[in-house]
């Protein structure tokens, strides 16, 4: 009598050790079936397939071409941008540039008509039109676009065939690996100073 009283003793604390681990283990296999079904090719598949929205250029107060502009009317990229030889942004024709010449070009569509009525607008009322900046770079990066007009480096070189485009595309290639691809390829004497941090990181 006193030997199976132990011996049920002993199978109850045996039970009570198998139960708490029996659920351990199930919550572990419970965890891999949800980490299996999340990561599954299926689902992993279907994430992998969603393309990134291209973002949308902004919209700007008047429809204007580059390639009405340039190609033509054969106006030089400067002579709109005329800061560029001179200081770090190429600046955009102010209101008074663009109306020298739309003062009596009319257009010749009723769609570049409705544009330059625009401008003869803001210039009667004397407002500037408000272009929305296209591309920034980084407030840690440092460009002037005049020792590159002054070291003869075209726009296209940097900006691609803009002249060809009615409104430039937001995403051009404008990377330190672009800019130092370019100055490496420069005058031996100067390759030194324009691949230094502080050149273009100031």
């Amino acid at each position: 009598m006193v030997h199976a009283w132990k011996r049920l003793l002993a199978l109850g604390g045996r039970r009570r050790w198998m139960i708490p681990t029996f659920l351990g283990v199930a919550l572990v296999v419970a965890a891999v079936v949800v980490l299996l079904v999340v990561e599954s090719p299926s689902s992993t598949a279907q994430s992998t397939t969603v393309e990134p929205i291209a973002p949308q250029p902004p919209a700007q107060p008047v429809r204007f071409s580059h390639k009405v502009h340039v190609e033509q009317v054969g106006i030089a990229c400067l002579y709109c941008h005329s800061n560029a030889p001179r200081g770090q942004v190429a600046s955009i024709p102010s209101v008074e540039k663009c109306i020298a010449c739309h003062a009596v070009i009319e257009g010749q569509t009723p769609q570049a008509r409705a544009e330059i009525a625009k401008i003869r607008d803001a210039w009667e009322r004397g407002v500037p039109l408000q272009w929305e900046k296209k591309t920034d770079l980084p407030d840690f990066v440092y460009f002037s676009h005049q020792p590159h007009i002054k070291a003869g480096v075209s726009c296209v070189e940097c900006h691609g065939q803009v002249g060809s485009t009615d409104m430039p595309p937001r995403n051009f290639n404008m990377t330190m690996g672009f800019c130092l691809d370019c100055h490496r390829q420069q005058a031996p004497e100067k390759v030194a100073k324009l691949v230094d941090c502080a050149t273009c990181h100031k």
